[in-house]
């Protein structure tokens, strides 16, 4: 079985990177019965897109071979590609290697549905609306 999880670059000493599409990187861990036998770090290849983000990460994740993903949150769109790829999703906070221990415990419920709307992280989304304007005041 093959994990990834969301991660800074660090491997399973790393958190769990909140959010799935603009991760730097996933931790590609292998894992024969209950045990860690290997882990390999692969940039996200979605960090750097201005649009698209999830589907990007999704495609180098199900290209990686990966069985299963650990993330914070995971938008709409990479779900989506995960879930016709047949990738289960789950979703955790706290260090990579405990998130791992934990989904081969069975404590981890697979994820069903999209993580909280990311609408409005940037591009204008803010009370400003883009204008340049402090507070939502002209």
């Amino acid at each position: 079985m093959k994990i990834a999880v969301s991660s800074s670059e660090s491997g399973l000493k790393d958190i769990v990177y909140p959010v799935f599409g603009r991760c730097p990187a996933f931790s590609i861990v292998t894992v024969e019965g209950k045990i860690i036998k290997n882990t390999d770090i692969i940039p996200n290849p979605g960090i750097r897109e201005g649009g698209g983000a999830g589907i990007v990460a999704a495609q180098a994740v199900a290209n990686a071979g990966a069985d299963a993903v650990i993330t914070g949150n995971c938008g709409p769109n990479a779900l989506s590609v995960l879930f016709q790829a047949g990738i289960k999703v789950y979703s955790f906070s706290g260090s990579a290697e405990n998130a791992v221990k934990n989904l081969l415990e069975g404590k981890l419920s697979a994820v069903t549905k999209p993580g909280a709307s990311h609408f409005g992280m940037g591009f204008g989304g803010g009370f400003g609306r883009g204008r340049g304007f402090r507070g939502g005041r002209p």
